[in-house]
């Protein structure tokens, strides 16, 4: 006897702080993505379907719905900001000379 079906599968990819537009709270915005999984024996085999891209409000828990340019442009900007905030954390201060 084999069983199979299918398990839902979600994955944080990047983070961002910004306003959510359906509680107007200043909260982490959660950049999501929901995959659909074959099963074998309750083991996830391989994916199907292209899955979808979500923001999730830390706050609220409000899911809206991205579309894949959306998600790849809210990558970037997370990635760009995260940089930023390495390069200031680890920038030396310069110190006058007299």
């Amino acid at each position: 006897m084999i069983i199979f079906g299918s398990r839902t599968t979600q994955r944080i990819i990047a983070a961002l702080f910004f306003v959510c537009t359906f509680c107007n709270a200043e909260a982490a915005q959660r950049l999501v993505r929901v995959r659909s999984m074959f099963t074998l024996f309750f083991i996830p085999v391989f994916p199907f379907g292209h899955g979808q891209y979500m923001i999730s409000c830390a706050y609220c828990g409000n899911q809206t719905a991205l579309s894949r340019a959306s998600a790849e442009e809210f990558q970037r900007d997370a990635v760009e900001l995260e940089a930023a905030r390495m390069n200031a954390e680890t920038a030396v201060p310069e110190i006058p000379s007299a």
